[in-house]
């Protein structure tokens, strides 16, 4: 599964985390922009045309409170909460340019542009409408509180006011239009991830059952033939033996005509959780037919697969159940001769044969063929 795949299936997180995960990234840039905008400045009072020495020295005591508040907002651990560092970023941004760019430069609207950068980055940034109107209203308040305390004439006053006002309630709007889309896209994404959810749980059904036997939860014989492949590989390069045991339930078809079906299922499932009980975590169990099972066994030589055949083997014969239920088991060994699972498979059949033929319950092993020159 990629990783993308895994994030979309993740529990999606409430609204409101949801929504300031997308807000941050951007308000990180829009901090960043106002920070270099007065740099700018002071580059250009540099290279081009000096400024008035109180210009210069507003634009960096405004850069000294910008990097006061850009540390208190990102820095790790306790952050400074958005609803504050914002507005806060707002009021020194709008107020140092009323002061500048109003006042000393006489350029008040320039303070416009200077609201518009702020505005503009929580509305980009798809920040709470609340925080839109709230910041918007800083900016008309502090515009018309500042450029009065500053001198200016009333109609320019009246002029800046008017259109950050305007301006203010065109930002508030869009940010209601944003926020609604925010909300259907949030709802969009959490149904997207709850399908993804729903489809992946399916698949992983889909794929046990697919290497599943569903009445004993065993492997089934497509996963014993791939599983057992790998082991023998392993065994080869390892050095280590690799034993099998074929096992069938004896009189199964008479259990079954006795005690009906529901009979039948009880004692496949009772015989497996012996089969799976007996084994270690490198050994597999599985059901590779009606009653048969198969249990591979790497680093098991013929002795220890008799002897585990054996005591399986009373085990099961000893379960209380409605019908007496006995299991005929063929041990075999890999050998030389052996390319594949299924020789070795078919080997412990040829024992579980000679089980069934000697009277049933009990074990019986392959012999090993030895291979002579020129055979």
């Amino acid at each position: 599964m990629s990783h993308a795949t895994t994030a979309l299936s993740t529990a999606l997180p409430p609204y409101a985390q949801w929504q300031a995960e997308r807000a941050w990234p951007v308000l990180r840039f829009v901090y960043g922009i106002g920070g270099l905008i007065p740099l700018l400045y002071l580059l250009g009072d540099w290279l081009i045309e000096p400024a008035a020495a109180e210009v210069r020295t507003l634009r960096f005591v405004y850069l000294g409170f910008w990097g006061l508040l850009s540390w208190l907002t990102f820095r790790p651990g306790r952050q400074l909460p958005l609803a504050l560092s914002y507005p806060l970023y707002t009021l020194v941004g709008v107020g140092f340019a009323c002061v500048i760019d109003g006042k000393l430069l006489d350029r008040p609207e320039f303070v416009l542009a200077t609201s518009l950068l702020y505005l503009m980055g929580l509305l980009i940034a798809k920040a709470p409408l609340w925080l839109n109107l709230a910041c918007g209203g800083i900016t008309v308040l502090v515009c018309a509180t500042m450029l009065s305390w500053l001198g200016l004439d009333a109609t320019t006053i009246r002029r800046v006011v008017f259109f950050h006002g305007l301006w203010a309630g065109v930002v508030g709007t869009a940010a209601w239009v944003v926020q609604r889309l925010n909300r259907q896209l949030y709802v969009a994404e959490r149904e997207l991830r709850q399908t993804l959810a729903a489809n992946q749980h399916l698949l992983a059904e889909t794929e046990k059952l697919a290497r599943t036997d569903p009445l004993t939860a065993l492997p089934n014989r497509r996963q014993f033939f791939r599983s057992g492949e790998a082991a023998l590989a392993e065994s080869r390069c390892s050095g280590q033996p690799l034993a099998l045991l074929a096992l069938d339930v004896d009189h199964f078809k008479r259990i079954n005509d006795q005690g009906g079906h529901q009979l039948g299922d009880t004692v496949l499932r009772e015989v497996a959780q012996c089969c799976r009980a007996s084994l270690r975590n490198t050994d597999l169990a599985a059901r590779i037919g009606g009653e048969e099972f198969a249990l591979l066994l790497p680093a098991t030589d013929l002795a220890q697969a008799q002897q585990l055949a054996e005591r399986l083997r009373q085990e099961i014969a000893a379960l209380q159940l409605p019908a007496a239920v006995t299991v005929s088991i063929g041990c075999a060994e890999l050998s030389p001769e052996m390319d594949s699972v299924d020789a070795l498979l078919a080997r412990a059949d040829e024992a579980l044969y000679a089980a069934k033929e000697n009277g049933r319950n009990r074990v019986s092993s392959a012999r090993r063929v030895l291979l002579t020159p020129g055979h």
